[in-house]
């Protein structure tokens, strides 16, 4: 069994201004999300019949009924989420525990995992990731735990354990195991591309190419992951280059693969357009300092998620109504 960390950290005011802007000038959409985004509500069909809930709770409740997640802790604003959730938390017998995400990173972490707050934050995904990590059994045995974020309601059960089992066999020596969901060449339902890859593992993909052998892949709300294993201030870093269609993200990948010995990632991406998924593997492997694994999947409704923008709320809404 495993300890299960939830993410429900959001950024301040100012910082989610600043990435609206990013989004509407880049992707041409309109972000809506001025709020606490895991407590967002969303409409979905029960038994015949619409109820909204908080976009937090769609994961939780994935997490409460799975058999091989032990307890789950849950990093955000405590204070807003306990009350929210209270009627539902009180249907839970499972074990939850709360941090809160703009408290300090003790110094004892900050020591043991040798965290340099200019790059980690206590209020930023990596400082939540470790401090969402120490307060778990995993952290006490030093074993792999489940990350997943809150922010993608179609993540289910199904998807997850099947995560969980192809993840088995290298979980003694992988400091990251990342779920690669392929898909087809082109955009999803929500409007966005996917990272085109050359599949080079021995995982058969039904899925279409393109005219360069590339498949689809995106990522979706889970990984596992070991802070022992690997560089925890890598994670930031990792986590700001994911809009890899911004001009400026694209220049800072560069630089980063050719300061850790993978000059040429940009002309194999988009000159020779043959980057493969096992070549990812090595250049996060080396970016992290520790092992890094792919995991192809299937199951594109897992990446769903709601970054904030309208388009992605009415057509995730749409599809929990039917």
């Amino acid at each position: 069994m495993y300890s299960a960390i939830l993410l429900a950290g959001y950024n301040n005011k100012k910082a989610v201004e600043k990435y609206s802007r990013i989004v509407e000038r880049d992707y041409g959409e309109h972000f809506i999300e001025t709020g606490y985004k895991p407590l967002h509500e969303f409409s979905v069909k029960t038994n015949g019949v619409l109820v909204r809930k908080p976009l937090i709770q769609f994961t939780l409740e994935v997490l409460v009924y799975d058999e091989m997640i032990s307890e789950i802790i849950i990093v955000g604003h405590t204070g807003q989420l306990k009350e929210r959730l209270s009627a539902y938390l009180r249907t839970v017998e499972k074990k939850i525990i709360f941090v809160e995400q703009n408290d300090d990173i003790p110094q004892r972490i900050l020591s043991e995992f040798k965290i340099d707050i200019r790059e980690t934050p206590k209020d930023s995904v990596g400082g939540n990731l470790i401090k969402g990590f120490c307060a778990s059994m995993a952290y006490r045995n030093k074993s792999h735990a489940l990350f997943v974020a809150s922010d993608s309601p179609m993540t289910t059960l199904d998807y997850i354990n099947r995560f969980l089992e192809k993840c088995s066999p290298y979980i003694k020596e992988m400091g990251i195991l990342l779920p690669a969901v392929y898909t087809n060449p082109q955009k999803d339902k929500l409007g966005r591309p996917p990272l085109l890859l050359v599949n080079d593992t021995d995982v058969e993909i039904p899925e279409k190419k393109d005219r360069f052998g590339r498949n689809g892949f995106r990522l979706s709300s889970v990984m596992m992951g070991n802070p022992y294993l690997i560089d925890v201030n890598m994670i930031n870093v990792m986590y700001s280059l994911r809009k890899a269609i911004n001009p400026k993200t694209q220049l800072r990948i560069f630089r980063i693969c050719r300061e850790v010995g993978y000059p040429g990632i940009y002309t194999r991406y988009f000159i020779k357009k043959n980057l493969t998924l096992k070549q990812c593997e090595a250049i996060c492997s080396a970016f992290f300092r520790g092992k890094f694994h792919v995991v192809p999947m299937h199951d594109i409704k897992s990446t769903y998620d709601f970054d904030g923008t309208e388009k992605e709320y009415l057509e995730i809404n749409r599809m929990l109504g039917e």
